[in-house]
């Protein structure tokens, strides 16, 4: 099936070997939620870059020791089922810190220890909140709010970790000019290094 026919009706729902049959340039540019699409959004280099370095912060203070690794932009598959939500599903997350694996298989949301999402100023409230609960609902530990300004820096960084028996997330930290965190493992540093050299 081609992308136009859901470009003319996003409504219309894509099964996961209909998704898998896409152009990988096409696939890439979509989520899907309940064997919906949605389309993602069409991110600046601003925010392209504050990712990249993000997660370069987080390779960087990756153990040696440890069986973990960064991924920006990556299919996240979902393993458990939600509220009103059914069918196939998966978002790519800004940042994922995940478990290694040694099979050639997806990489689920069992897998993955943190995410984060860069979150321009005029980013829709619902849909940060349609995340938020679907992470949660996952049993992802961490996420990550990165809120940017109006002029594309970092103004705060919300840690939220999981509370399991809810699956709910609570605000553990509001962070500013710099984040530090001890979990999945030891990372700090300030946000000017994730704003410096933008242009």
């Amino acid at each position: 099936m081609a992308m136009l026919e859901w470009s003319a009706d996003p409504e219309m729902p894509i099964t996961e070997d209909r998704y898998l049959a896409l152009p990988e340039e096409a696939q890439r540019s979509i989520e899907v939620v309940g064997g919906r699409i949605t389309f993602s959004r069409n991110e600046n280099r601003h925010h392209n870059r504050v990712a990249r370095r993000l997660a370069d912060r987080f390779d960087a203070a990756r153990p040696a020791d440890t069986a973990t690794g960064v991924l920006t932009g990556y299919e996240m598959r979902y393993t458990t089922s939600h509220p009103g939500i059914s069918g196939f599903s998966f978002r790519r997350p800004d940042v994922i810190v995940y478990r290694c694996f040694d099979d050639d298989r997806e990489l689920m949301t069992s897998d993955v220890l943190l995410v984060a999402e860069v979150v321009p100023s005029d980013s829709r409230a619902a849909e940060i909140a349609e995340k938020y609960a679907e992470y949660a609902h996952e049993g992802i530990r961490t996420h990550l709010v990165v809120h940017l300004d109006a002029d594309r820096h970092i103004e705060t960084i919300r840690e939220y970790r999981l509370d399991r028996a809810g699956r709910t997330y609570r605000l553990a930290d509001t962070h500013q000019e710099r984040l530090v965190l001890t979990d999945p493992f030891p990372v700090a540093f300030a946000f000017a290094d994730l704003d410096a050299r933008i242009r």
